[in-house]
């Protein structure tokens, strides 16, 4: 029987998701490298102009999505393999079940 002075104490920390700027960090990470190599490797004003507007839409996207869900990005694409609707249809090889 646990009593109410054998509490453990949980740092906030361990709870927290990993965010970075708002976002996802990994994702936020990602999002900086593809920028990063519009702006400084193709070294062209046309294309710092595109890696900072891909950086700062991407950044106001993963903030939106990571007020939505903060692990949007392993919940959604576990989510998209649901059906909509499964349709109620028997089979022969279902285990037989007796009702009491």
């Amino acid at each position: 029987m646990i009593q109410d002075d054998d509490k453990v104490p949980i740092h906030e920390a361990l709870n927290r998701p990993i965010l970075m700027l708002g976002g996802e960090r990994n994702l936020v990470l990602m999002l900086l490298i593809v920028a990063g190599v519009f702006i400084f490797s193709l070294a062209k004003l046309w294309a710092a102009a595109v890696g900072i507007a891909i950086w700062v839409i991407g950044q106001w996207a993963l903030t939106r999505a990571a007020r939505y869900d903060d692990q949007l990005s392993k919940t959604g694409p576990r989510s998209l393999k649901y059906r909509r609707f499964y349709p109620a249809q028997a089979t022969p090889f279902a285990r037989q079940r007796e009702i009491q």
